[in-house]
């Protein structure tokens, strides 16, 4: 099973970057080693966070990022000790200077929240509490979809992944919970929407 760790979000960022150096290149592959391969918070964290940045605005990359999600969070609902990704996925990149150009702008925000969250309502953030979250998250990246079809609808459940893979990156419970009314009102309005 993935481990739930309790890191800092300036530290999963921070890692990202230098296995983008140390690869020199920004792919799905380092976003996959810069979380450990096994923390189920980084593990959803990383890509939702890509997908609700302006990154995820280029054509083709919130598919591939809700692929991603869909596979590592079946994995963590199977309780896998490791995350397998197929080549084609673990091989598709990201523009190398627009992902550290916006790892540079949220590091300072990162570091701020990284102060205020934390240790509150473990419960909801420990290892029962990653495999729920992993189920909600293939829910989610299922609507991904059918919302690329709509302006802007990928945040929604985006921002959703986003606060409950938060939750358990910094063992939050209380983000956990706003993810998952997060999660709720997403899946609402884009079942609104394409209804």
């Amino acid at each position: 099973m993935a481990t739930v760790q309790s890191e800092t979000i300036k530290e999963v960022l921070t890692n990202w970057e230098d296995e983008i150096e140390k690869e020199g290149r920004a792919d799905v592959g380092s976003l996959l080693n810069a979380s450990g391969s096994r923390a189920a918070g980084p593990l959803l964290f990383l890509p939702a966070l890509v997908m609700i940045s302006p990154i995820g605005a280029i054509p083709g990359v919130p598919i591939v990022l809700t692929t991603l999600t869909l596979l590592v969070a079946g994995q963590l609902v199977l309780g896998r000790t490791s995350i397998w990704l197929p080549s084609f996925v673990r091989n598709r990149g990201f523009p190398k200077q627009k992902v550290k150009s916006i790892i540079d702008k949220l590091t300072p925000y990162a570091e701020r929240a990284d102060r205020y969250l934390g240790q509150r309502l473990a419960m909801f953030a420990g290892e029962t509490a990653s495999r729920i979250v992993a189920a909600f998250c293939i829910f989610l990246s299922l609507l991904v979809y059918p919302a690329t079809l709509l302006p802007f609808a990928v945040a929604l459940p985006g921002s959703a992944i986003l606060l409950l893979s938060l939750g358990l990156l910094v063992r939050d419970g209380v983000v956990t919970l706003v993810g998952l009314m997060v999660a709720l009102a997403a899946v609402a309005t884009v079942v609104y929407w394409l209804a």
